[in-house]
């Protein structure tokens, strides 16, 4: 009788230890929705990397504050919506294949001759891709023809001289997607 409930207890474990399945947590590494990857060069010299001065990107139907470049920085301090680098990275809207932005160079300039917003469309289809059951999907974009630029109505001046499409799949973020001279 001894042996019959150590076989049973035996075999209650075992169904037990092989029943379990693998953790469902999405790796921090895993591929996620990748952003518009956004590089800015000197538009009198094309191969020069140029710096954006206190850039701020806010989607138009988005939030008041803007695009998050330093989520290292508090919610309440106003330099964590700023960018001052030569590469910035955009999201995309996932369920609509069109997102505007309105960037803004010298943005927490008192001086309005240096302050100057333009307004950028991107044009784009999406396709989800299934990652995992942890992970869930993700979504790649393909940018549809030339982004459209146009004066902010602050102002009829046009900071962004040009604005190439470098690459239109928008798979990962390891690639340049946008280059802008200014």
């Amino acid at each position: 009788m001894k042996k019959f409930h150590t076989i049973i207890a035996s075999l209650f474990i075992a169904v037990c230890f092989f029943g379990c399945e693998k953790d469902d947590i999405c790796s921090g590494t895993t591929p996620t929705t990748p952003r518009l990857i956004i590089e800015f060069y000197e538009k009198d010299n094309p191969s020069v990397l140029k710096t954006v001065t206190n850039l701020k990107a806010v989607a138009v139907d988005g939030s008041p504050n803007g695009v998050v470049f330093n989520d290292i920085l508090l919610s309440t301090d106003p330099n964590r919506y700023l960018a001052n680098s030569n590469k910035i990275g955009l999201p995309l809207k996932i369920n609509g294949e069109t997102t505007e932005y309105t960037l803004t160079l010298n943005s927490t300039s008192t001086n309005p001759a240096i302050l100057n917003a333009d307004k950028i469309t991107f044009n784009y289809t999406t396709k989800e891709i299934y990652v995992s059951r942890a992970c869930g999907y993700k979504t790649n974009f393909d940018l549809t023809g030339s982004p459209i630029q146009e004066p902010n109505a602050v102002d009829s001046n046009k900071w962004i001289n040009n604005i190439i499409v470098e690459t239109p799949n928008i798979e990962t973020e390891n690639e340049i997607h946008i280059k802008i001279y200014f």
